[in-house]
């Protein structure tokens, strides 16, 4: 029916070996509360929070990036309004040579 051959889509799946959410999440809690009180656990191997600060610097890309956008679309709707003005200006001042311009 078809030409050419539709590519398959390629599947990624992934089963983890064993993962325990409640296990994570109440160590997670553990070593909060250790750096609240300041307690330091010398024999804890590092382990980085890679997920929270991936969410954090999207985040802080996100307002800079959203506040960026906002600034960028009031500069250009002043731009237009300006535009609009002069181009308003001039018509109102001198009517009869901007039709000549145009050749109407």
């Amino acid at each position: 029916m078809f030409l050419f051959k539709k590519p398959e889509y390629r599947r990624f799946n992934l089963t983890p070996r064993y993962w325990d959410p409640a296990k994570e999440e109440r160590e997670e809690r553990e070593r909060r509360i250790k750096a609240e009180l300041g307690i330091k656990d010398e024999n804890a191997p590092y382990i980085p929070n890679i997920k929270e600060q991936f969410r954090k610097n999207f985040e802080e890309r996100k307002s800079h990036r959203s506040s960026l956008n906002s600034s960028y679309a009031l500069r250009m709707f002043m731009i237009l309004v300006l535009l609009f003005i002069i181009a308003f200006f001039i018509f109102i001042k001198n009517p009869e040579g901007l039709l000549r311009l145009f050749g109407l």
